[in-house]
């Protein structure tokens, strides 16, 4: 499987469940399975499917939301598209459904600039004690999360895989997808994660070993779940259509 790693940019896919915090208030359960899911799919790609330089990645969770970053810069997007298309799929057996978005930039180790006393010695491995108190700091950041994060926002509602409208080259050739209006109207390409098909796809359903549906299962979750939930809007039905071509 090629895969050519450069010295520029490094990737982050950014990716959260959606109606979690609904979810959370009034269905706890369905929220407990799908932060589960997320974290089980995430867990078996980085462990099994990549797990040594110069293919590892490393994750940081904020929340519902998990930043995935690649260790090196790569010629294309084609694994981050492959990586995401998988969790997607795999989150939706949980009942539930994930949106997801891609860019590129730096991503630093940022201790530096935190005051003194956060290293004190109240500073036990990640944690920083406040008396009884403790703080959990984020030792890392970059635009490449930026980025991916700013791409989530614009990104039309729903269950879509995002990247912004000027990395339509960095995306392989055989990569299905669309132009779209993000929220503030901004150009974006959204990727078609649902039939999306790539040597690294089939690595990962290889070496993960986690549950990915076919389409047709795929497409009657989807239908099952804008069915069930009433606070499914109809921007989040008209971009099923014009995005994953599915009725709802």
């Amino acid at each position: 499987m090629a895969n050519h790693f450069t010295n520029g940019n490094r990737w982050c896919i950014f990716i959260d469940i959606l109606g979690f915090s609904r979810f959370w208030v009034c269905e706890r359960g369905k929220a407990h399975a799908s932060l589960r899911a997320i974290m089980r799919g995430i867990y078996a790609i980085g462990r099994n499917s990549y797990p040594a330089d110069p293919k590892r990645f490393f994750v940081h969770q904020m929340g519902d939301g998990f930043a995935i970053v690649s260790d090196f810069g790569e010629s294309s997007l084609d694994r981050p598209v492959a990586i995401a298309s998988a969790l997607m799929r795999h989150i939706s057996t949980s009942g539930t459904f994930a949106a997801a978005a891609i860019a590129e930039g730096d991503f630093a180790d940022i201790r530096g600039i935190y005051p003194q006393e956060i290293f004190s010695e109240n500073y036990s491995g990640r944690v920083v004690n406040m008396g009884q108190g403790l703080m959990i700091p984020s030792f890392v950041m970059g635009t490449a999360f930026i980025r991916a994060y700013g791409v989530a926002k614009e990104a039309p509602p729903g269950p879509f895989l995002t990247v912004a409208g000027d990395q339509r080259d960095r995306l392989p050739a055989n990569v299905e997808c669309q132009i779209t209006s993000g929220r503030k109207d901004k150009s974006l390409w959204s990727i078609d994660w649902l039939r999306h098909e790539s040597e690294h796809l089939v690595h990962i359903q290889q070496t993960a070993k986690i549950h990915i549906p076919s389409l047709s299962e795929l497409q009657q979750a989807i239908k099952g779940y804008c069915k069930h939930y009433s606070f499914i809007g109809d921007k989040w039905r008209d971009h099923l259509h014009g995005l994953l071509d599915i009725e709802v």
